[in-house]
């Protein structure tokens, strides 16, 4: 088992973000644990189980391999078994700020995909979304250059969107800000550079940004094939 920070707390736009990187070996298990703060796992190779409330078999039980991922609100007990031959790879973002529930399991009416609320929702939510399931979920393109896939998230708190983009070789997301919040990232494939500012900063797979509000932006694929990463914002 092993356990890396690749961006902590305080290096985040917003002091609000982490993000982590896993593994387990064949057999390995992550103990049925909770956690204060929001998590979304995007898992990178291998295979395993994923099991929320309870540990498996009783709890919910969800297969995991290769772009999937996985929301939870704060709070939540799950625990992760590789039950593959390989290494399970991973990489986690933590958000902290939301409310954990009182009771192990809490509800609230707010269930749409994707929803965003002005005031954390105290309830317990899990998404999980396959990522280039073209079927459970459509990708959007904007232009020929750039497609976005949802990353479906359920009574989010902090959290206000979460989405996997792939840009074209030579092309570039559009130069912009926000001031209302912060945004992360993480490079699954190609290279290219991050747009801060007047500054150029390279990146390829495993790299990682996290863009504070105000920030003049824009990424930029230098490579000859896609460039594909993992973008989540959250609240300031």
């Amino acid at each position: 088992m092993e356990h890396k920070e690749l961006l902590s707390f305080e290096q985040s736009g917003c002091g609000k973000t982490a993000v982590h990187q896993g593994q387990l070996a064949p057999g390995e298990k992550l103990p049925l644990t909770g956690h204060p703060e929001e998590r979304l796992y995007y898992f990178l190779d291998g295979r395993g189980i994923f099991s929320v409330y309870d540990p498996a078999p009783e709890g919910d039980v969800y297969e995991v391999r290769q772009d999937i991922t996985i929301y939870l609100t704060p709070g939540i007990k799950h625990e992760m078994i590789n039950t593959g031959d390989s290494t399970l790879r991973y990489i986690v973002f933590l958000v902290t700020g939301g409310i954990v529930p009182e009771s192990d399991t809490s509800w609230t009416a707010v269930t749409q995909r994707g929803v965003t609320v002005d005031k954390p929702a105290v309830g317990s939510g899990v998404a999980v979304t396959k990522i280039f399931d073209e079927l459970s979920n459509p990708s959007k393109q904007e232009g020929q250059h750039l497609t976005i896939r949802d990353v479906w998230l359920r009574r989010p708190q902090m959290v206000l969107n979460a989405e996997i983009l792939t840009i074209a070789p030579g092309r570039t997301t559009r130069l912009h800000t926000h001031y209302d919040s912060s945004e992360t990232s993480y490079v699954l494939s190609g290279e290219g550079h991050f747009v801060w500012d007047d500054q150029q900063i390279a990146c390829s797979a495993g790299s990682v940004i996290s863009y504070p509000i105000g920030v003049q932006r824009k990424v930029v694929n230098t490579g000859q094939f896609p460039m594909t990463y993992v973008l989540i914002a959250a609240k300031i």
